[in-house]
């Protein structure tokens, strides 16, 4: 699994370096359609008479994350920012920042210090939509910035007086009807697109537009924004390599007293990522509701509808209140976590540029569904270096797509990959897979948990391998509105072939450990898996509730049974946090090794030995209770554009205990085989931590519970009991 710090900083650079390149495609507009765009657009030309301005307090998330291959999703910080927003209608803009709070698995920035301007889009009148990192959005404020070395970022209203040389529009369907306290309002949706012959270096958006067909008001814009394509295209090995960054928005307005729309929800987000490592993505997320808000009365000396009462060049601007004053802030409406919870990387699927679209003609990629395809290391392999690629046949063949990667490991003189044909409609896909891998023996992993990819380099690989031949189908359901959970049947035929380090040792640390015993056969492998919310781990700062049912049984030369079951909770209620995961499993007495349970230092038992203690009957619980103290809770200033997370210092209450059993004398033979021992009666141990910078880092005690034992001074990273 690629370190929380590394996916962090690898989003960071992309996310605010990076625009995705489009390459413009017309469409036909129909006349209705025509006639609702001119009338939406004069009505948004200019902001409406009765609007003189409005002060709002706003309440902010900011994620940063990761979306695996298999579609789930990390949070490994969390930023919460409470905010006053002020606005007329003459353009003047300011942001001020009056609360902040913070989670993190790791080392950290505050990411406030990456803003120029504020994050929310005041309002979607006018003929520019100023973005993020931005400032003014007119014609004149752009020459001016570049005169003084910055090109904001800025995009071309799709409503704009000049939107003909840029867009085409279609659709025109009602697609809801709102009702407010006094009517009514039918929502109609036009798809925006892009002429074939846009400018270079345009900034656009592309994506929908739900319009009020009553009055013509824009309710709500939803889609992406992009650079146009000024480059020649790349080679494609090259365009495969390099990474791209899509940013998407969803602003929602609301009605206003029966007469005008105001921002209600803003939900900013960059996803990035590179074909050739992986197809996972890195997650920037803001997401920011409007808690209250007054309207006001125009500025002095603004004639509302003179021919100079329209926006007009003013900066953004953003700003952060004193230390002492943020550190008194604790009007927080929601608990850190509760904005983003529900958000996924798929809400913008179909709104998302045409390489990410189910739709359209066959496409073919080089690709990988991890960085572990292209390379890694560890002591059985050595160094492993692939490639693969991917056939999306889209219209051809809806849903259908056909996978390959392979590699060779050098140490092992090996090769492996796979080959997976799949077919998805709507909540269900069918998958044929064909795959050599080196699978991992270690249990009750965190979710996102599918091994180290370099960490053996230097001299870190707390697992243990087999070498895994498969043949199956498997049979996927997605689960929930959205589609939060997974159902998934699995059969097939299986190998196991037990394998040994090829390498002694990384670049540093001490020789690796010999690899544990597996029993080589083949045998008839059926699987049965139910995952509820597998995003909700006890290791990362999503909150919520999560489950996990799996059976699994062999049938040939290896016989066996297994199943286990996984119980996740975290919640933040003000300035607390509370985790707890309980993970149970059984096996048959008779399997092989590699089915047996495993637990020790590394395998969520601290103060143990490496798997000191193995069963085919087993059970870990772990909790953790944090309580913020209330000081030092403001980020800390280093620069304009560099600020370091508070301190935050956090009273931490961390609870580990786990239990196994070898229930015959034939699982017993096995545990010694293992090289391990049965716990006997349950093993616990305790922590009380200062944790600080939201949780990052904590420093405090630990000594075993119920038995003898020193007390040992813990240093901790990251929010794992």
């Amino acid at each position: 699994m690629a370190s929380p710090l590394l996916s962090r900083w690898y989003l960071l650079l992309i996310a605010l370096t990076l625009a995705l390149a489009l390459t413009p495609a017309g469409a036909q507009e129909p006349s209705s359609v025509h006639v609702l765009v001119e009338a939406a657009a004069e009505l948004n030309r200019r902001v409406p008479p009765t609007l003189g301005g409005y002060r709002a307090r706003l309440e902010s998330e900011i994620s940063i994350g990761n979306r695996r291959a298999e579609g789930m999703e990390m949070a490994v910080s969390l930023e919460q920012v409470a905010s006053e927003l002020t606005w007329d209608r003459t353009g003047a803009y300011a942001q001020r920042i009056i609360g902040y709070r913070t989670q993190a698995l790791g080392a950290n920035v505050a990411t406030i210090g990456f803003f120029r301007s504020g994050w929310i889009i005041p309002s979607l009148y006018g003929n520019r939509l100023a973005l993020l990192f931005g400032r003014d959005t007119t014609e004149a404020g752009r020459r001016r910035q570049q005169r003084q070395g910055r090109d904001p970022l800025y995009a071309v209203h799709p409503l704009a007086t000049d939107r003909a040389r840029y867009y085409t529009f279609s659709g025109g369907d009602t697609v809801q009807i709102l009702r407010t306290a006094t009517r009514e309002v039918p929502i109609v949706r036009v798809t925006v697109a892009l002429r074939p012959d846009v400018p270079a270096g345009s900034v656009v958006f592309v994506g929908d537009l739900d319009l009020d067909a009553s009055r013509g008001a824009l309710v709500r814009l939803r889609g992406s924004f992009a650079v146009v394509q000024t480059d020649p295209p790349m080679p494609g090995i090259l365009r495969a390599a390099r990474p791209e960054g899509i940013a998407y928005v969803e602003a929602v307005n609301a009605e206003i007293d029966g007469t005008f729309w105001l921002p209600a929800y803003q939900r900013f987000e960059v996803q990035a990522t590179t074909a050739m490592i992986g197809e996972s993505r890195a997650v920037l997320r803001i997401v920011t509701k409007v808690v209250d808000r007054t309207i006001t009365t125009a500025p002095a000396g603004v004639t509302v509808g003179a021919a100079d009462d329209t926006l007009s060049v003013r900066p953004f601007r953003l700003i952060v209140e004193a230390p002492d004053s943020l550190d008194a802030f604790r009007a927080w409406t929601g608990p850190l976590g509760a904005l983003s919870t529900e958000t996924r990387v798929e809400d913008f699927d179909d709104v998302a540029p045409d390489r990410r679209r189910p739709d359209g003609p066959p496409r073919a990629t080089i690709e990988t569904e991890r960085f572990s395809d292209v390379a890694r290391f560890n002591r059985i392999e050595g160094l492993f270096v692939g490639i693969g690629g991917v056939m999306r046949f889209r219209d051809a063949a809806p849903g259908v797509t056909l996978r390959a990667a392979g590699g060779y490991a050098m140490g092992e003189h090996t090769m492996r990959g796979r080959v997976v044909a799949e077919r998805r409609r709507a909540a269900l896909q069918w998958s044929l897979r064909l795959q050599r891998s080196l699978d991992l023996t270690n249990d009750f992993r965190n979710p996102f948990d599918s091994g180290t990819t370099l960490g053996a380099v230097f001299g870190r690989d707390p697992y243990d391998y087999v070498d895994r031949q498969t043949a199956t189908v498997q049979w996927l359901r997605f689960l929930g509105e959205r589609r939060g959970g997974q159902l998934r049947i699995e059969t097939g035929v299986a190998r196991d072939r037990a394998v040994t380090p090829s390498v002694d040792q990384g670049l540093f640390g001490d020789d690796f450990l010999p690899n544990r015993a597996a029993t080589s056969g083949s045998y008839r492998r059926t699987m049965l898996t139910l995952d509820l919310r597998p995003d909700i781990s006890l290791e990362y700062l999503r909150p919520g509730l999560g489950a996990r049912l799996h059976y699994e049984r062999g049938d040939g030369e290896l016989t066996y049974q297994r199943a286990e079951v996984r119980l996740t909770a975290r919640a933040n209620p003000g300035p607390f946090i509370v985790a707890s995961r309980l993970d149970v499993g059984m096996s048959s007495p008779d399997a092989p090794p590699q089915q047996f349970f495993e637990l020790g230092q590394n395998q969520n038992l601290p103060g143990y030995g490496y798997k000191q203690f193995a069963g085919d009957q087993a059970a870990v619980w772990r909790s953790w209770l944090s309580y913020s103290l209330p000081v030092w809770r403001a980020p800390i200033y280093v620069s304009e554009r560099l600020w370091f997370p508070p301190v935050a210092p956090a009273l931490a209450l961390g609870v580990q205990a786990g239990w196994t059993r070898a229930s015959t004398a034939t699982a017993a033979a096995t545990v010694t085989q293992l090289g391990s021992e049965v716990t006997g009666d349950p093993r616990a141990s305790a922590s009380l931590t200062l944790r600080m910078f939201g949780g990052a880092v904590g420093v405090g005690v630990a000594r075993p519970i119920g038995q003898a034992g020193k007390l040992r001074v813990v240093l901790e990273f990251g929010q794992r009991p």
